[in-house]
């Protein structure tokens, strides 16, 4: 009686630990964002950033490529060619405006920090 009431005990005890144990999912980590790629335009990143309906802006005085201002001129949002000396030297603090930041040729003008965080992880096409 005591060596079938030993067996039973770790029978019960090994599918306890069975069922305890973790599931593997194939090795795909649920905690990282799928990443989305965008085109590199104003619209698409207005778009991106909930911005809605925007207008032009002069943006050829300061040698962007294009620019749309939105929330009634509380954010501006700009394009420039990356190799262009206008967005190095607004890259580097030198330029004609102040970018609140810039992100592969694009730059914001905003006060709203977490508007701009979200505009430096956009990854573009």
């Amino acid at each position: 009686m005591k060596k079938f009431l030993t067996v039973f005990l770790i029978c019960a005890l090994c599918f306890a630990f069975a069922a305890c144990g973790s599931k593997d999912d194939g090795g795909t980590d649920q905690s990282e964002p799928e990443v989305v790629k965008i085109e590199k335009t104003v619209d698409a990143v207005a778009e991106e950033l909930g911005l809605g309906e925007g207008s032009e802006t002069f943006y050829e005085m300061i040698g962007a490529e294009a620019g749309k201002e939105y929330k009634d001129g509380e954010v501006e949002l700009y394009l420039f060619d990356e190799s262009s000396d206008e967005y190095k030297d607004i890259e580097a603090g030198n330029g004609v405006i102040e970018a609140a930041a810039t992100n592969s040729g694009m730059i914001i003008l905003a006060d709203d920090e977490e508007l701009v965080n979200k505009f430096k992880e956009i990854q573009f096409k």
